[in-house]
């Protein structure tokens, strides 16, 4: 009985093993989701940036994130919608987001989305200040939902648990 506990151990210590191994092994290439207090400050003048084609998370009337992606990249995406954005839309949608009421935890911050080499392919407005950026092959980039921490999204219910 002996032989067979110490050989089990052995095997669920190699499992658990290779499971942080592969957990450590890199997915496709990893860029940033960075701050840039000039970036809000462009966004909230309402500047439509030439050159970009305008993204959002959420409801088109009352979206939770907006990114604008330069025209020479790719965005490869399922959780954002395509907009044709206007300097009249961004006024709007500014002011929607400087009439909510929201805890300073969630105040909309702005930033520029870096490539895994530092290249900018553009340029973030959201509640939710962690991201998950990978380019997957040359010209194209997938921007994941972004998130306030933890996997959670600023706005939403917390659950039963509190968390």
């Amino acid at each position: 009985m002996r032989p067979y506990i110490a050989s089990t151990s052995k095997l669920i210590l190699f499992s658990i093993i290779a499971a942080f191994l592969a957990g450590c092994a890199g997915g496709p290439p990893g860029g940033h989701w960075v701050i840039d207090s000039g970036v809000q400050a462009l966004f909230e003048s309402g500047t439509v940036l030439p050159d970009h084609d305008y993204y959002y998370i959420g409801s088109y009337a009352r979206p939770d994130s907006v990114i604008a992606i330069d025209r020479r990249i790719t965005l490869r995406t399922r959780v954002w919608a395509e907009t044709d954005m206007t300097e009249a839309k961004l006024h709007g949608w500014l002011q929607m987001f400087r009439t909510e009421h929201l805890s300073p935890a969630c105040t909309y911050r702005a930033g520029v989305i870096l490539t895994p080499d530092g290249y900018r392919v553009g340029y973030w407005y959201s509640r939710n200040i962690y991201n998950l950026i990978y380019m997957p092959e040359p010209g194209v980039v997938e921007v994941y939902q972004p998130h306030a921490g933890a996997g959670r999204v600023c706005g939403q219910e917390l659950d039963n648990f509190g968390f």
